[in-house]
């Protein structure tokens, strides 16, 4: 691989997200069975370097995030039912999958239906854009029962860390996390499914 790399760890490094294309990050596993990728990203130039066959997690079927799946070698892929219907090929994840010091589980999410995570030795955990919302007329826009089954499948998550796409430096604290969307959760109003949060100017 000759493309510029952020190491995490001995075993994680990651692809910065682009804004121009508007490419995710591309998270880079090594484990026992070789390579595996968390995304593809969407833009050719950034994965110019990653040659060889790789073990591929998609988030979700959002093109900044999946669109180079065709330019990539694949092994084997693992991706939510929704993402199937976009890609047309791969293992559906509907439950906890676990290989090797790998987990792969379904994230309740608020920002579009079908989102994957990654844990990577109960140390850091792929979550691609699960944590962002919908947004609409100014308001980031949560779905109460969503941002619910969120917070309950994130706290049982063992990895103290999160990897969180298009964030700057990609690493945030799990609590933070668990704290910042408990607080939106508060902010739900009695008969309304949905929670908006006012964008800030």
């Amino acid at each position: 691989m000759n493309m510029d790399l952020v190491t995490i760890n001995d075993r994680i490094s990651y692809i910065e997200a682009t804004q121009d294309p508007l490419s995710a990050d591309i998270g880079i596993i090594r484990d026992e069975s070789g390579v595996w990728l968390f995304d593809v990203g969407n833009d050719a130039d950034r994965i110019s370097g990653l040659s060889g066959e790789y073990n591929v997690v998609l988030s979700h079927f959002h093109q900044d995030h999946a669109g180079s799946i065709d330019r990539i070698r694949v092994k084997e892929l693992y991706l939510s039912k929704e993402t199937y219907r976009h890609i047309g090929r791969g293992t559906v994840v509907e439950s906890d999958v676990r290989i090797g010091g790998l987990h792969i589980f379904p994230i309740p999410s608020s920002h579009t239906k079908g989102s994957l995570g990654l844990e990577v030795d109960e140390s850091y955990a792929f979550v691609g854009d699960a944590l962002y919302s919908k947004v609409k007329d100014g308001f980031y826009v949560f779905n109460a029962q969503l941002l619910k089954d969120e917070i309950k499948v994130l706290s049982g998550i063992k990895a103290p860390y999160f990897l969180v796409s298009h964030f700057k430096g990609l690493i945030r604290g799990k609590d933070e996390v668990i704290e910042e969307l408990k607080e939106i959760y508060a902010m739900r109003k009695k008969d309304y499914s949905d929670i908006k949060v006012r964008m800030e100017p």
